[in-house]
């Protein structure tokens, strides 16, 4: 039988937190002294064997990475082990159905922002994170009733039929007053134009309709603002150009991931807008 480390502990903590992690990421966030990579994929691989974790694979990998990457997510038995440990009935309900392996990268691109976002938070004072939710995570986890819970989706109308599907969703707070922002992840797998026309639509009824405060019921600012991080610069640019023109452009704000960091994450002017062509950043002044 394995004995669980503390470290153990904060791994599933964060494989609830950001659902994918693959091997770099978990030696980043718990093994940062470990510089080949050993202790972790040893730890990882006891923790896989004990039913802890679930390793899943990448269906393909870099041409100079070797075979295709672990990718970990936390079992039912790790749900399970967590709910006891943190007194937390709200994970024995958690659903522990993995994605289809060609959208794990997407996933995992998805985390990497997300650990991104806390790094940021926890190098400030003035703002704080109230709250993440992946696009088929449950919002309200203490409705007891299952017809009650709902996710992200959004079906704004049946006829002609319009949803809305975030990649993610967050509150910033800062002072008396809280916004929420929902993430699009873009990785360049569809063409801008069919990205514009597709995601534009749904965020526009979603703001026209105020369903925002749906997701997040402390928000206190009537515009969401919608985060779409891409790939490259030129990317950036052409899906900015796109949405321009399109309802609810106002709400969209571009980033490239080679301008992100936990640094200029919220300070920096790295975010580009439709109204004007300087970059703005989220947040326009933290102070501590």
């Amino acid at each position: 039988m394995l004995n669980l480390q503390i470290r153990d502990i904060a791994i599933f903590d964060d494989l609830v937190r950001y659902r994918f992690l693959d091997r770099k990421q978990v030696q980043r966030l718990h093994f940062p002294e470990d510089a080949t990579g050993r202790a972790c994929r040893r730890r990882m691989h006891e923790l896989v064997a004990a039913g802890y974790v679930d390793r899943l694979s990448l269906l393909y990998a870099h041409p100079i990475a070797g075979s295709p990457a672990a990718v970990f997510q936390l079992s039912r038995k790790g749900y399970q082990y967590l709910a006891d440990h943190h007194d937390d009935e709200r994970l024995r309900v958690v659903p522990t159905e993995s994605v289809l392996p060609h959208l794990l990268q997407h996933w995992l691109a998805l985390s990497e922002t997300h650990i991104m976002l806390d790094k940021a938070i926890s190098l400030q004072s003035a703002v704080t994170l109230n709250g993440w939710v992946n696009e088929y995570d449950i919002v309200n986890k203490s409705e007891q009733s299952p017809e009650k819970r709902y996710c992200l989706y959004t079906l704004i109308r049946e006829n002609p039929r319009l949803v809305c599907a975030p990649d993610a969703g967050f509150l910033l707070s800062a002072g008396e007053h809280s916004r929420v922002y929902y993430v699009e992840q873009d990785r360049a797998t569809s063409g801008v134009q069919q990205l514009a026309s597709g995601k534009t639509k749904g965020y526009a009824a979603m703001f026209e309709n105020g369903l925002h405060k749906r997701h997040f019921s402390d928000a206190t600012l009537p515009a969401f603002r919608v985060l779409l991080i891409t790939t490259s610069k030129k990317r950036r640019d052409n899906i900015r150009a796109a949405i321009k023109t399109k309802p609810g452009a106002n709400l969209w704000w571009f980033a490239s991931t080679d301008d992100l960091s936990p640094e200029t994450f919220l300070t920096a002017p790295v975010w580009s807008v439709c109204g004007d062509d300087e970059a703005h950043p989220i947040i326009r002044k933290v102070e501590g």
